[in-house]
């Protein structure tokens, strides 16, 4: 049963190329001022749209998916699972040990808090802990593992899950929650979260059957080669 990294084009390659387009950008666009340029676009419908897509990177996506995946198969619950236990700590550590300002602190630091148009009723998180952002990194993993999951059979849901991850990653900037950069650096670490859950499974989780049950089916179809 192999089911490879690269086995899965309808996520991984626009996972890749908005990854390396993201890269470009920070060649050309000074620090911070994709966030002023998105200030006329603050405001509804898309201030609404994003408060409630960003929300697909936090902890209840991980636990409404945990369930779905229960009643598919234990072992997708399983890598679920795994994944949000990896991403807490190390988005946390890696917060902490690198500490880049928010973007709220960041422009109150220059003088130019006022500048910034803010999306009403959203708080602000300030302080250090922007590099990487978080929701990001547990959308790519999260909705990564999803398209995984479903592999070539289902091309349109795996490219629905990357544009799941993807929304979720411009929410951050929209919302002044993160930059740029951050949401790069949460791409790749979602990313690898996702190839390092996958790699456990294909290498030892496949190998005990009862794994491959689920709560609605007593054995589940044979991954596609």
């Amino acid at each position: 049963m192999k089911k490879a990294f690269w086995n899965n084009p309808w996520f991984i390659v626009p996972a890749l190329v908005f990854l390396n387009i993201g890269l470009a950008l920070l060649l050309f666009v000074p620090y911070g001022a994709e966030i002023l340029y998105l200030n006329p676009f603050r405001a509804e419908p898309l201030n609404t749209f994003f408060r409630w897509v960003t929300r697909a990177g936090e902890a209840p996506a991980f636990f409404v998916l945990g369930l779905i995946a229960l009643l598919w198969r234990f072992r997708f619950a399983l890598l679920i699972t795994l994944a949000g236990l990896i991403i807490l700590p190390t988005s946390y550590v890696l917060k902490d040990q690198i500490g880049t300002d928010r973007p709220i602190t960041f422009f109150a630091s220059i003088g130019l808090k006022d500048a910034v148009v803010l999306v009403p009723g959203e708080e602000m998180n300030g302080g250090q802990t922007s590099f990487p952002s978080g929701h990001t990194t547990s959308a790519f993993a999260l909705f990564g593992l999803c398209a995984f999951m479903v592999g070539r059979r289902w091309p349109l849901l795996a490219f629905t899950c990357f544009w799941t991850a993807m929304l979720v990653a411009l929410s951050r900037v929209f919302l002044v929650q993160h930059f740029l950069a951050d949401i790069l650096g949460g791409t790749a670490l979602g990313l690898f979260v996702a190839l390092l859950v996958w790699g456990i499974d294909r290498q030892y989780l496949q190998r005990w059957a009862v794994l491959d049950r689920g709560l609605l089916a007593k054995r589940a179809i044979s991954d596609e080669q």
